[in-house]
């Protein structure tokens, strides 16, 4: 019987531990939040925050460090946008010159064809002249003054066929005249030679 019970007793024993032991037990603390500082602070004050005020020394000293940093910020802005702005004025000048280049490269193209076609009509026209041919002549000159009207050269050769035409033909006589004073008056340093042909178309007409 005695130890039947101490047995019992034992068992009784061993079941209150394990019972102790299943009970809810935080292994961790709990998380300090600032509110709970907050809290603890206030308690540990009884209720009064005390907190330091910052002296004019420090405030001017804060104040200070502020508009340096900002100074230098602005330096870093002003640097950025000089790089920036210095690049796309390279660029742009590049493209205005490749632009330009590429205009008078084609009007260069464009003033030897020009030319080209100039220089065949007076050599055509020259060619009627000296065969005595005005009015060939007379043709392929008006094609050549199109191209170079303010051209000295063919307005001179056009001007002598007009009038080798209204001496042999009594043809383009007016059209002579009227071209002859124009031509006095746009190119006086050749006023002698244009003067000979006046002569013989007023002699003539």
């Amino acid at each position: 019987m005695l130890g039947g019970g101490g047995s019992i007793q034992a068992m009784i024993t061993s079941l209150s531990n394990n019972k102790k032991l299943l009970r809810s037990k935080r292994l961790f603390k709990k998380e300090r939040t600032f509110l709970n500082i907050k809290k603890e602070y206030l308690n540990a004050t009884e209720g009064k925050l005390n907190l330091k005020k910052a002296s004019k020394e420090e405030l001017q000293r804060i104040r200070k460090k502020i508009i340096k940093e900002r100074r230098k910020e602005n330096k870093i802005v002003i640097v950025i946008a000089i790089i920036i702005t210095s690049i796309m004025i390279y660029f742009t000048v590049n493209i205005i010159q490749q632009n330009n280049y590429e205009i008078k490269n084609q009007k260069t193209l464009v003033f030897k064809k020009k030319e080209k076609e100039f220089l065949i009509l007076v050599n055509k026209g020259d060619e009627w002249f000296e065969k005595g041919k005005w009015y060939n002549s007379i043709f392929y000159y008006e094609k050549a003054k199109k191209i170079f009207q303010k051209n000295y050269e063919i307005n001179y050769r056009l001007v002598r066929s007009y009038s080798y035409q209204c001496e042999s033909e009594f043809k383009n006589c007016r059209e002579a005249k009227k071209l002859v004073d124009k031509l006095l008056l746009m190119f006086p340093d050749k006023e002698k030679e244009l003067l000979e042909i006046k002569g013989k178309l007023e002699y003539e007409y």
